[in-house]
């Protein structure tokens, strides 16, 4: 009893999937995603191993089309499911089950599908579709779009409790979590899919603010060289604004310029980042014993 969308970015290759429900924690049994191989939405009367089993398929070589079809046929209650799958060319297909709630439809477009059970308007995956064909911006922009189409167009007939965005890279990883990009849950909330929104801003800013941690940059023996410091605190800069109020940024721009050699431009951001939390006071003075920020 959901509405969600599967999609690949063209531009970028990444592949998504983002869903919303009056339903405890949608993010944990409906999204699922793999790098350079695809993305599932599993839901209706949901039966959570299609996830796994459909990217296994996928990965295997199998389209869209066929590994659907092998998820069907194996499956005596297909006609109470409805899932969606996208591939790593933008292929993508779709089912729901004739036992599936209604307003219960799906539309499919090039490099997307969108679907919804127990809606409360018909028509809700078509708005759907449209704003994420339509949006501008990265994949996950883009799927939130869609999902606030979908919210607006009326959504889950019961209102409103979970979403989740789960986008992947376009390249095959050996290790599975080194192709996520976006992983975020909104589990219980009264505006899941806002919520879900402002986590995606936490994350931009908090991967912003990751770039910093290359070697070098705030620890070993190597000090930064010019380019690097003006590139992090570049990315420190665009977290700050993301993030007003919130000393963090404030303080690894203290420690990337101490490691710079700047100490009064350092210390400068130290007193930002104390004006901001002032608990922070004893964590720079253990840094200054660390030799970490020499001069500051």
């Amino acid at each position: 009893m959901t509405y969600s969308i599967v999609a690949r970015d063209e531009r970028t290759g990444q592949l998504g999937v983002a869903v919303a429900s009056h339903f405890l924690g949608v993010g944990r049994l409906a999204p699922w995603a793999l790098a350079g191989v695809g993305a599932v939405a599993t839901q209706a009367f949901v039966e959570p191993g299609y996830g796994p089993r459909g990217l296994g398929l996928l990965a295997a070589g199998h389209s869209p089309r066929e590994a659907l079809g092998r998820l069907l046929t194996a499956d005596p209650d297909h006609h109470q499911r409805q899932v969606a799958l996208v591939d790593a060319t933008g292929a993508v297909a779709a089912h729901t089950g004739r036992h599936c709630y209604a307003e219960a439809e799906q539309v499919t477009g090039p490099g997307v599908s969108a679907q919804g059970n127990m809606l409360a308007a018909p028509g809700v995956p078509h708005v759907m579709a449209e704003a994420f064909l339509g949006a501008r911006g990265d994949l996950a922009a883009r799927l939130l779009a869609a999902l606030r189409a979908g919210e607006r167009h009326g959504g889950d007939a019961r209102g409103r409790q979970s979403a989740s965005l789960h986008v992947v890279g376009a390249e095959r990883s050996e290790v599975p979590v080194a192709g996520v990009v976006v992983d975020l849950r909104v589990d219980d909330h009264p505006d899941p899919v806002g919520e879900l929104h402002r986590l995606t801003d936490l994350h931009r800013a908090y991967a912003d603010i990751g770039v910093i941690f290359t070697p070098g940059m705030v620890s070993g023996d190597r000090a930064p060289a010019d380019g690097e410091v003006e590139e992090a605190l570049a990315a420190l800069d665009r977290a700050s604004g993301l993030l007003p109020g919130n000393a963090e940024p404030l303080m690894w721009s203290a420690i990337v310029l101490a490691r710079a050699g700047r100490p009064s431009r350092s210390r400068e951001a130290v007193a930002a980042a104390l004006a901001a939390n002032p608990g922070l006071r004893g964590f720079f003075d253990r840094l200054r014993a660390q030799g970490v920020m020499p001069g500051v």
